[in-house]
């Protein structure tokens, strides 16, 4: 079993558990080190059998899986993996306590597989982290009459969810800037994680649409399957993806050159964790336009992947811990 990737199952279903059983034992480099039938159970199994990955269902008796996710990743960070059919926004609170992905039980079993199998095996090269306290952030933000609007152009995919809650909440809502946010996350689920982090925090958080107008002190999300670019009069244009050459849609690159383009100096990029290359080129066009760049240092990332692309480049003007990012948001405004 030597290098094995060695996961907990915990469901309160014992179909389900069975057929996790049946899905990871079909993949030679994963071994099943136990079960758990409550989040109680879980929590306890996680100390005895020092898992790389948990797969976590979130309704159940005794313990829920929120409050085991909380628990494990205060005392024991651990990759864990949501397998529910619970609806969005419980998924999305999953995800900002420190869940690391999910997979919606909503699926035919051959996706459910491929999507589950490949999510472990992503999980299981991740360092967790544990959850950070949120500290209450200024309501108000001292703000010169004449300064000018800028734009701020976030780029964020694995680990992405709490990431996003820790710097949106430490933003006041005078701020004299509106904000794009491009996320990496499965089709049905960017409406949810806004509606989640717009309820702790000062900021106008939703999903964008085609003709919005980008305002100071609001955060628009790139919706599924579109890109998101602005005009210069702040209106939203969402575009699709008709080459269907790109990995995601929506892109950060794409927003962050449509910033660039538009905004210039005035135009602020943050590459935050995630895998993959996307939002490097997009830092590269805000720093050539005069913007400001700022990117995710490696131990406060789940992934250090993007930010690190984008560091390479020579194009980041800082690097700082998650904690960090608002506050330098802030200076360069």
């Amino acid at each position: 079993m030597a290098g094995k990737i060695k996961v907990l199952i915990v469901d309160d279903s014992a179909l389900m558990r069975e057929a996790l059983k049946s899905i990871i034992a079909s993949d030679p480099g994963m071994e099943i080190v136990g079960t758990a039938k409550d989040g109680e159970e879980g929590t306890k199994k996680v100390f005895e059998l020092k898992p790389d990955v948990i797969t976590m269902d979130l309704k159940m008796p005794i313990m829920t899986g929120l409050e085991a996710i909380q628990d494990i990743m205060k005392q024991r960070p651990t990759p864990i993996i949501v397998v529910s059919s619970m609806d969005v926004k419980v998924i999305v609170k999953a995800l900002t306590i420190g869940a690391m992905d999910f997979v919606p039980v909503t699926q035919d079993i051959e996706v459910i597989e491929m999507d589950l199998l490949e999510k472990i095996k992503i999980a299981s090269r991740i360092k967790p982290l544990r959850r950070i306290n949120i500290g209450k952030p200024p309501k108000k933000l001292a703000v010169k009459k004449t300064a000018e609007c800028k734009i701020i152009a976030i780029g964020v995919s694995t680990g992405g969810p709490q990431a996003l809650q820790v710097v949106l909440s430490k933003i006041p809502q005078n701020i004299p800037a509106g904000i794009l946010v491009v996320q990496h996350i499965s089709d049905g689920f960017v409406n949810g994680l806004a509606e989640w982090l717009k309820a702790g925090s000062f900021l106008d958080i939703k999903t964008a649409k085609a003709g919005d107008i980008l305002k100071k002190g609001e955060t628009l999300f790139a919706p599924d399957k579109y890109n998101m670019n602005i005009e210069n009069n702040g209106k939203i244009i969402l575009k699709e993806d008709t080459s269907r050459r790109m990995i995601h849609v929506p892109s950060i690159d794409e927003t962050m050159k449509s910033v660039a383009e538009t905004y210039g100096k005035n135009s602020i990029g943050v590459i935050m964790t995630g895998m993959g290359r996307d939002g490097v080129e997009g830092i590269k066009a805000i720093s050539a336009a005069g913007g400001t760049t700022i990117a995710q240092d490696e131990a406060s990332s789940v992934i250090f992947g993007m930010n690190k692309l984008a560091i390479d480049t020579g194009c980041v003007d800082m690097v700082v811990p998650l904690e960090q990012i608002a506050d330098e948001i802030l200076k360069a405004l």
